[in-house]
């Protein structure tokens, strides 16, 4: 009876266990075996890029790149139960449309992957123009109609050429860091131009140490740290030249000095040596002339 009992209330307990639930499950566990295989965990928000242009880096990135889209809730929940450093941390930094990005490669060359793929989209109304947007010159497929009465009310110079409106010349619509108002919005998709490059905005990333890497420090590129490492060694270097540290790096700039300095100063005191007669020579013609103009 006791057995029959137990059974029966195991049979009734995975009956009480929704479908959604066991989805989200499923997501948690899958998430959580993706957290211990890949040693770069990276946050992004995928918001207005395209699906297809979504599936299509996806495609390119794989299979040393993965990408995964979780509810956030079921990301916090699992950052407390497992034991992944630095992924508390990270939940922090999660965006508003989260994926998650999974990559065998090191923090900087995943975002690098990631940043250099964009797709270009249509402006809404709000927008910031990222450059100066263009309508170029040239025929459209659009026949006339209300159109052209907007596109000559914004000042864009127009003609009817082959029965459909053409673009006389090359016309700035928007200027860099101006807002899109509807009828621009509007005007922009009927002429299919995208003016806008859309991508994935990282928010965070940690390596498989658990060391916590933000967007600003992964936009740094390698030329980026070439570059300082080199202004970090001439400021060494000319601070050790200034305090007199000998190393082999200095040695010989404050020889040089050093042999500069002492043939100024034989010079001054008119120390005669095989370096200072040539100097000492043309000093005293030097003073000669001038005494001798004095004297006339």
């Amino acid at each position: 009876m006791g057995r029959g009992g137990d059974s029966m209330s195991s049979i009734a307990e995975s009956r009480r266990i929704s479908p959604q639930r066991a989805r989200k499950a499923k997501m948690m566990e899958k998430f959580a075996k993706l957290v211990k295989e890949y040693p770069t965990i990276m946050f992004a928000d995928f918001a207005r890029i395209p699906a297809d242009h979504f599936q299509r880096v996806r495609r390119e990135l794989s299979p040393d790149i993965k990408f995964f889209v979780i509810k956030k809730r079921l990301v916090a929940k699992v950052a407390e139960e497992i034991d992944r450093k630095g992924l508390k941390e990270l939940v922090n930094r999660m965006p508003l449309n989260l994926v998650v990005i999974f990559s065998k490669k090191d923090p900087f060359e995943t975002f690098r992957l990631i940043s250099e793929r964009k797709a270009e989209v249509f402006l809404k109304p709000g927008d910031v123009a990222e450059e100066d947007i263009v309508i170029p010159k040239g025929p459209t497929d659009i026949a006339p109609g209300p159109i052209l009465t907007d596109l000559r009310a914004m000042g864009v110079p127009t003609k009817i050429q082959g029965g459909k409106v053409a673009i006389s010349e090359d016309f700035v619509i928007l200027r860099k860091g101006e807002e899109a108002s509807p009828q621009i919005a509007d005007l922009l998709r009927n002429l299919n131009i995208k003016p806008l490059k859309v991508g994935f905005k990282v928010t965070g990333a940690i390596d498989e140490e658990g060391l916590l890497y933000l967007p600003d420090l992964l936009a740094i590129t390698k030329e980026d740290i070439m570059e300082m490492i080199v202004k970090a060694h001439g400021s060494a270097l000319n601070l050790a030249l200034e305090i007199g540290e000998i190393n082999r790096y200095t040695v010989r700039p404050l020889m040089e000095r050093a042999i500069a300095r002492a043939l100024t100063l034989s010079i001054e005191i008119n120390w005669i040596s095989d370096k200072t007669i040539p100097h000492l020579i043309r000093k005293a013609v030097a003073v000669a002339s001038v005494l001798k103009e004095k004297a006339s």
